[in-house]
């Protein structure tokens, strides 16, 4: 994954549309997991320490580990439903 900038929190939730609240808050809404779920996939891949991803969320390295992991696995099933979030973070999409 390589991307020209490095998106803050606030950045990508004004890209998205969505409030910083909602990205950082306990919603399981899809349209609010999803987005939020991204956004650790992105930091993890940017080499944030997993700790700090803890931290930001307030969530446990467990929560954190299987958002990324979803995530990965939904770009390798090539999901549709991330494709907007990705956009938003310059990664890719398909």
């Amino acid at each position: 994954m390589k991307t020209t900038k490095f998106y803050t929190l606030k950045e990508y939730a004004d890209k998205t549309n969505l409030s910083t609240i909602n990205l950082i808050g306990k919603s399981r809404i899809c349209k609010l997991s999803i987005p939020r779920q991204v956004y650790w996939y992105y930091l993890f891949a940017n080499k944030i320490p997993l700790v700090e991803i803890c931290k930001e969320f307030n969530r446990t390295h467990s929560t954190i580990i299987y958002g990324i992991e979803n995530i990965k696995g939904l770009i390798e099933i090539k999901d549709k439903i991330i494709n907007p979030y990705l956009e938003a973070l310059d990664i890719f999409s398909y």
